[in-house]
């Protein structure tokens, strides 16, 4: 493929780089990419982030909505039902007359689909992470949660599906299943990762295998699977992730390996997209049928490629969305997904619309291969030494303690009042309005972050009984995690994924917002100690550390960036020096440091590089990973040589840590309460 010029776009405030080819008028050179499809219609339903074809239905998710059409006649789709209530929905799947809709921060979506003109809403899952991927291969449900890899539910009934086990493949975005192999692209070390999940309670990664590229969508034909890549080339040599880098913006494209073996796929071949560059609205996938891959690539649009001999793939098509203007940029409108029928393709435009486009003698309806799927065995409790584990039927995700009484979050299973010592035993129980996602205390305030219920304060009773005296919400948004600096007149709120809200809780009753942010990416850490008794600390994921000044003035005021670089996600405050655990060791940013993470000694613990969030415990800090289910102990007496004092993986996901007594208590996902003496 020949070299293509691209034109430097600026965008906002992020500073991202936007990249396209130079040609017609779309964009793209029609002699390199085929001709060009027509959009003959607009369906006028807004935004649009996938869509699945049926029979001669179409399902689309996007504006908050599920909606149904009936294309007996594919050209002029007839909506047939709306069902609400389905926020930021990313992928859907259907099988056996149920929709499964991932819908990234709001989890998991389950609909009857059974009557497509009343569908209905059978059960709202609480996954292990932010929902992306969706494949369902029998009775089991696969679910891409980004960093924490594959997560498999036991789906066999709908209405209430059960947590398996979780495939730790690194960043996935997207899954699709076949014959007890998952196949997943993952993100930021682009690979294709297999997955053996002919056990779903234990499954075993099988293969991993380099991409040029980062990964996403994937779909299975035969003994070739497809996979859509984007981003950087990571196969270039060197730095490949920056402007001015020979990879950088080149991980466009779609590569075919041979999987007659899934444990060892075979690179067959690649075809490159043109060379782009942007955060934010970034997903990639692959459909096939007949002899055509059907590519989705955001900014770029959609590639037709002839597949018909999977070694030399070329393009036949293309159509790439007209330019819309958004928030000061003007940019092509990007897909977010397609589907297939009969001579048409339809585009989701996930700031657009639901664009019918025309590929005669192209499109056909996609075609699902034969399957032998899962067979879940019998359930067998899993248990690590020195552990003593409490269950829910829900996951837990947050605890902390008034007094030796426990208040555990349990996800969809709501608030669970536990004693701890000396045996476990369940004193109340109390649904919320939304998963129970976080928990912190405060003498006897509870104060328990809802997701979509907000937060709810609650005032623990002499009988241990929880009685709720205040609640607060920020409009619709959701409600992921709660800390209580010290204080205890503030309670920094993590708000979507995206927005930090400082409360002033002096009245539990009348709880009110005094501190509001967002505009920095994604909320990574709050830091869980405060500097000079008043400076919080807030990791964002795009503009770096921001301080918050909760006590130097009537109400908190934001202080302003404290250190301007992206950097790794865990955090804590030790001594004068804040220590990031960064992938690559730790990075400590002494007061005024603004030199960039690369330039700055890493510390590192018996020559290791330990990660997870930071909890702190006299002199020693504990790293929890849900990613990898690590525990990390590290001896800090002496700051410059850290030394790794104990180390242990266990099953499920270690979040949110509590010391008590004597005691470290674990919220470990959907494998319960894990409490361990440590003393």
């Amino acid at each position: 493929m020949p070299e293509l010029t691209v034109p430097i776009l600026c965008v906002g405030l992020l500073s991202l780089l936007c990249c396209g080819a130079v040609g017609d008028e779309t964009g793209h050179p029609v002699e390199e990419f085929g001709r060009e499809l027509p959009v003959i219609r607009d369906l006028d339903v807004g935004g649009t982030m996938a869509a699945r074809v049926v029979g001669e239905k179409l399902y689309s998710i996007g504006s908050g909505r599920m909606r149904v059409f009936d294309i007996s006649s594919p050209g002029d789709p007839r909506l047939i039902s709306t069902l609400e209530g389905v926020p930021n929905g990313r992928q859907i799947e259907l099988a056996g007359g149920i929709a499964y809709i991932t819908a990234r921060e709001n989890g998991v979506f389950i609909v009857d689909v059974s009557d497509d003109e009343t569908p209905k809403l059978l059960c709202h899952y609480d996954p292990i992470e932010v929902a992306t991927g969706v494949d369902v291969s029998g009775d089991v449900l696969f679910i891409a949660c980004r960093s924490h890899g594959v997560e498999l539910v036991d789906v066999r009934d709908p209405a209430r599906p059960r947590h398996l086990g979780t495939a730790r493949t690194g960043e996935a975005q997207s899954v699709v299943v076949r014959n007890g192999y998952a196949y997943t692209g993952v993100w930021g070390s682009g690979e294709l990762v297999v997955v053996d999940v002919r056990n779903p309670r234990r499954p075993e990664i099988a293969s991993r295998t380099r991409l040029d590229g980062y990964g996403d969508g994937v779909t299975v034909r035969g003994d070739y699977v497809f996979i859509a890549t984007g981003h950087h080339a990571r196969l270039s040599e060197g730095s490949f992730n920056k402007p001015g880098d020979e990879g950088f913006g080149r991980g466009h494209g779609l590569e075919i390996f041979d999987i007659s073996d899934p444990a060892q796929p075979v690179f067959v071949s690649r075809i490159k997209m043109p060379r782009f560059y942007r955060i934010g609205m970034d997903m990639w996938g692959v459909k096939i049928a007949g002899d055509y891959a059907f590519v989705h690539d955001t900014y770029n649009g959609v590639f037709v490629i002839n597949i018909a001999d999977p070694a030399n793939p070329r393009f036949v098509a293309h159509r790439q969305l007209p330019y819309i203007d958004r928030k000061g940029d003007h940019l092509p409108a990007p897909v977010g997904n397609l589907a297939l029928a009969r001579d048409y393709i339809y585009v989701c435009g996930a700031w657009s619309d639901l664009h019918v486009v025309e590929a005669e003698g192209l499109a056909l309806p996609e075609a699902r291969e034969p399957d032998t799927p899962p067979v879940i065995p019998p359930f067998e409790p899993r248990e690590v030494e020195g552990f003593r584990v409490y269950t829910t039927a829900g996951q837990v995700r947050g605890v902390d303690f008034v007094g030796d009484i426990a208040v555990v979050a349990s996800g969809a299973d709501g608030i669970h009042v536990v004693r701890v010592w000396p045996e476990f035993e369940r004193l109340h129980h109390y649904p919320t309005e939304g998963f129970a996602m976080d928990v912190a205390t405060h003498g006897r305030l509870a104060l328990v972050a809802e997701d979509k219920g907000g937060l709810s304060i609650w005032r623990m009773e002499d009988d241990h009984s929880l009685v709720q005296v205040g609640r607060y919400r920020q409009g619709s948004r959701v409600i992921r995690n709660v800390f209580i600096p010290p204080g205890g007149k503030y309670a920094a709120l993590t708000v979507t994924l995206s927005r930090l809200d400082i409360i002033d809780f002096s009245d539990p009753a009348q709880p009110v917002s005094v501190l509001q942010d967002s505009g920095h990416g994604f909320v990574y850490q709050v830091v869980r100690q405060l500097r000079e008794e008043r400076y919080l600390y807030v990791n964002w994921q795009i503009d770096g550390i921001f301080a918050y000044d909760l006590y130097g003035g009537p109400t908190p005021t934001a202080a302003g960036e404290t250190y301007p670089h992206r950097i790794g996600h865990g955090a804590l405050l030790l001594d004068d020096a804040l220590l990031v655990f960064d992938w690559s060791g730790i990075v400590p940013i002494a007061p005024g440091e603004q030199r960039p993470p690369q330039d700055i000694e890493r510390i590192r613990a018996d020559g290791q590089r330990p990660r997870g969030a930071p909890y702190l415990c006299g002199d020693e800090v504990y790293l929890a990973s849900r990613t990898t289910g690590d525990i990390t102990v590290l001896d800090f007496a002496d700051m410059n040589a850290p030394t790794i004092v104990d180390r242990y993986n266990i099953p499920g996901n270690p979040g949110a840590l509590a010391f008590h007594d004597g005691s470290l208590a674990i919220a470990n996902g959907y494998e319960g309460l894990w409490v361990k003496d440590i003393d």
